[in-house]
């Protein structure tokens, strides 16, 4: 889609339909626009192209040479009244477009995924993590169920954003008609909903930025919140951890001198790329700053923006749906880090019952975190400990003591909460 081959094809085209518009519309003689239209849809080899911008120092100017002189003497209406942007950037829009269609596409393979394994491991405890430390008892399908909300949240937003950017201009070098005279903006509405395109409202030379933003800067979130799925499982690939594998193949070498490696190369990969489209994003907002109605600052760095963004997130995309479709989870290891903190994980339960049972909050805290450091400190787990305190057993009993370490106590909504984000998916994959 971002090819030059692509990039030139799209500006002929463009160029052609003008040209037919405008004969139909009487802008130009009713004779010219197919001539130019039929050499228009036959195509200007790539190389003759090239080969005349060495000598104009001017792509678009280029194109004109080539399509005015294979349309012999209609070639004097080809480009009439136009300017290069008009063009230029009308093309750029037409790519974006189609390159969103595939962006989105991709986030829905994603999506799929995420939902299919928040369903699979609904039932699945595992222990969550706050600061990096355990916190409270979780589930793996609420963690996948969770990733799956945010990437449906990226896939809304840059839809949105791809929606908003439909459009193109021609409107001539300072975006006032001026050139076309009182049809211009009819000339205008007929070229650009032929490519299902809407005029930009007002512009000058350029399509103001803050059109094409919106959709770069939702390419830059949706790689930030792929590298903050690679982030944690990466973490959670951790030997020390061990919960998850990213998928092995037959042959796989993790490492030429440790043959034992098994490293997390696919979440490595996303984060990696990560840096480098936030880099961009932050590049495109200085685009957003022209001098009056137009310079040429924002041009050499959008054609490595634009691009470069939609295909080191299609690379992240393609890349993390691979490493969620063939996730291993370890449950014997998520079972053991789960039980890993002697029970202290329920903490908060206890608290709130004491809280429940009439003692004051601030009392029932100290209380709770003694016990808690002396589990740390012991051999005896929390629970025991809980049971051979005399505060602690006054103000809760036995049985509701040992029903507050259930972690189905604590994960009465999850499935629920996993219903959701699946119902949340269901709706952008029929999307």
């Amino acid at each position: 889609m971002f090819s030059q081959s692509e990039r030139f094809r799209l500006i002929v085209e463009f160029e052609g339909r003008v040209a037919e518009f405008q004969s139909e519309l009487g802008v130009i003689p009713a004779w010219a626009g197919p001539i130019i239209s039929k050499v228009a849809k036959a195509g200007i080899p790539l190389e003759k192209v090239r080969e005349k911008e060495k000598e104009t120092k001017h792509e678009v100017a280029a194109v004109v040479s080539c399509l005015e002189e294979a349309s012999g003497k209609a070639g004097s209406f080809v480009h009439f009244g136009l300017t290069s942007n008009d063009v230029l950037d009308t093309v750029m829009f037409m790519q974006i477009s189609e390159a969103g269609k595939r962006i989105l596409d991709l986030v829905k393979d994603l999506v799929r995924e995420l939902a299919k394994r928040a369903e699979e491991n609904r039932h699945l405890v595992c222990v969550a993590r706050t600061h990096g430390m355990h916190a409270e008892p979780y589930t793996y399908g609420l963690r996948f169920a969770v990733w799956s909300s945010e990437v449906v949240r990226c896939y809304l937003k840059l839809s949105d954003a791809l929606s908003q950017a439909k459009v193109g201009k021609v409107s001539g070098a300072v975006g006032d008609y001026s050139a076309l005279g009182a049809r211009g903006p009819e000339v205008e509405h007929r070229i650009l909903a032929s490519f299902g395109l809407k005029a930009v409202t007002l512009a000058t030379q350029v399509i103001p930025r803050d059109i094409l933003i919106p959709v770069l800067l939702q390419l830059a979130t949706l790689s930030s919140v792929l590298d903050r799925i690679a982030t944690n499982l990466r973490n959670l690939h951790r030997t020390e951890v061990g919960e998850v594998r990213e998928g092995w193949t037959e042959g796989q070498v993790g490492s030429s001198a440790m043959p034992h490696k098994r490293n997390p190369i696919g979440c490595e990969k996303v984060s990696g790329l990560a840096r480098i489209v936030r880099s961009l994003a932050l590049a495109s907002l200085e685009d957003v700053v022209l001098w009056d109605e137009r310079d040429l600052t924002n041009s050499s760095a959008e054609r490595v923006i634009v691009p470069e963004m939609f295909g080191l997130v299609s690379e992240q995309l393609t890349t993390m749906t691979e490493v969620i479709r063939n996730l291993v989870l370890d449950e014997e290891a998520i079972e053991r880090n789960l039980n890993s903190t002697k029970g202290v994980i329920f903490s908060e339960f206890i608290l709130g019952e004491l809280v429940q049972s009439g003692m004051g909050r601030a009392e029932a805290h100290r209380l709770v975190s003694d016990i808690v450091e002396e589990a740390a400190n012991s051999k005896k787990d929390f629970l025991t400990l809980l049971r051979e305190n005399p505060v602690v057993s006054s103000n809760i009993s036995k049985e509701k003591l040992g029903s507050l370490f259930d972690p189905k106590t604590a994960l009465q909504l999850a499935d629920e909460l996993v219903d959701k984000a699946i119902a949340d998916a269901e709706g952008v994959l029929r999307d």
